[in-house]
């Protein structure tokens, strides 16, 4: 490239860096503008949202409560199948109250009853219950369903046992054998655990604190503070802390610019059957200094944008660069072996097949060359050569140089083209000009990819490598023959 070419790729480069910088100052003055503009809209969106979905969590509380039950249930159901899975491999279990509460112990239960056919506890981990029956009270008896059905299992929900009227879950089934049935009983320590994280003060006083922004939650009727996200309102009334409570309706947001305990705020109050729920965002957190933000932010783009364009122009030049010299024969100046190596596994994944041809190609006569006449006329003669093929089948497609003599070329061409770059490359190998009373003599072979029914790139190259091969001894044949130099291919 000429210096003023350069000078002049320079300048347009140059200008596009410009025009780039100045869209990027436009598009940020009128982000600008616009987020100005519509900072209390959103503030307002985001306080309705929240105060909804808190709404949304206390309600869901109840239902959550029951899903928990359920998936309890479930996991007591299946400690009970796997106790008579236990049982049902070591019958000697039954009866051995030390394993039993071994069991119990590796799979987090309180209690292991075993009953027989006839609802009748006869062994488990507390002998006391021994000889209680579905008969014995109210919350056994909910399990006589059993003795009906012997596919069937069972779990109770929290309720008191029979025994001691402690809190208990007790799930229940049958052995693989069908003559004894394994109750497991669960203290549900968990289940309380989540009644009493559902609570209101609990489940607001949990939620993620985030800044310029305070959640409320305050009886209906006092307006008491009962959970907040901020500790020091706790135990506050609304209206002692500057919040107003008329013109409130049930199941709407009211939105207003107000006081909180002595804060400039957006406010979004949402009035439920249960609760106030009040989510407070600061003015001065919603309209933070727009201006300085946006200047750093110019003055970073700017910064960054300059040393990208610089990196992403070195990179491109030198992946360019490396990638050429790394693919390129430097003698010819053809595609060398890692190329085509790489080429061999586009075919197998699926490059278009239809007129895909491979070509196996090897120079005749080159060791005699170099022995005779030297290697700088053998390098010659194989700079010939690749120039040749690459008239002849670089429209089509690449050629590669894959080893000291020999070469190959990977193409797509139709059987008329095929046919006329064939002929070509015979044709100019006879008429091309050489020193020092050189031939220009190459035996090739070729494959195509529509022969192949079952498509194999190696079945491909070692079936053109052979035609290429008989190609040659034909040639050599002839020369020995006749003493006359040409071409020939086989097939």
């Amino acid at each position: 490239m000429s210096n003023d070419k350069r000078q002049r790729h320079k300048n347009g480069s140059a200008a596009q860096v410009l025009i780039i910088i100045g869209v990027l100052v436009m598009l940020l003055a009128a982000e600008s503008f616009l987020i100005q503009r519509s900072d209390q809209q959103q503030a307002y969106r985001t306080a309705s949202v929240l105060a909804e979905q808190i709404q949304n969590i206390l309600d869901t509380n109840s239902r959550k409560e029951r899903a928990l039950v359920e998936t309890l249930k479930e996991s007591y159901i299946t400690r009970a199948k796997a106790v008579a899975y236990i049982t049902d491999l070591f019958p000697g279990v039954v009866n051995d109250v030390d394993e039993l509460k071994h069991i119990a112990e590796l799979n987090g239960i309180d209690e292991i009853h075993i009953f027989d056919e006839s609802g009748t506890i006869i062994s488990g981990s507390v002998p006391k219950y021994y000889g209680y029956s579905f008969d014995s009270g109210e919350q056994m008896a909910y399990f006589k369903p059993m003795l009906q059905d012997r596919g069937l299992t069972m779990c109770q929900d929290v309720s008191p046992n029979t025994a001691e009227g402690k809190s208990m879950m007790y799930a229940i089934c049958w052995n693989r054998a069908g003559n004894l049935m394994i109750q497991v009983g669960i203290e549900p320590l968990r289940l309380l655990e989540e009644l009493r994280t559902n609570q209101m003060d609990e489940v607001v006083d949990g939620l993620p604190a985030y800044e310029g922004i305070a959640i409320l939650v305050a009886d209906p009727s006092s307006g008491v503070v009962i959970g907040t996200t901020e500790k020091n309102l706790k135990g506050r009334t609304l209206t002692e802390l500057g919040l107003w409570l008329q013109d409130l309706t049930t199941g709407q947001t009211t939105l207003k610019d107000t006081s909180l305990d002595g804060h400039r705020c957006y406010c979004a109050v949402r009035s439920t059957s249960r609760a106030f729920i009040v989510v407070a965002m600061e003015r001065n957190h919603v309209h933070q200094s727009m201006p300085t933000v946006l200047l750093n932010m110019l003055i970073l783009l700017l910064f960054s944008l300059g040393i990208i364009i610089f990196i992403v122009r070195r990179m491109t030049l030198r992946i360019l660069s490396e990638h050429h010299i790394a693919n390129t024969d430097a003698l010819t100046g053809l595609m060398n072996r890692r190329a085509y190596a790489e080429a061999l596994k586009k075919m197998r994944v699926g490059e278009n097949r239809e007129d895909l041809v491979y070509i196996s190609m090897d120079l005749n006569g080159l060791k005699k060359v170099n022995d005779t006449l030297g290697h700088e006329s053998g390098d010659d003669l194989l700079v010939s050569a690749a120039a040749l093929m690459q008239q002849c089948f670089g429209l089509y497609g690449a050629v590669y140089r894959i080893g000291g003599d020999e070469f190959a070329a990977i193409i797509h061409a139709d059987g008329k083209a095929l046919a006329e770059a064939e002929s070509q490359f015979n044709q100019k190998m006879k008429e091309w000009p050489m020193q020092h009373g050189l031939e220009l003599s190459i035996s090739y072979g070729i494959a195509r990819a529509q022969d192949f029914p079952r498509f194999d790139p190696e079945e491909m190259a070692r079936f053109a490598d052979e035609e290429m091969y008989r190609a040659k001894a034909a040639y050599y044949r002839t020369k020995d023959r006749t003493g006359e130099t040409g071409t020939v291919r086989i097939g």
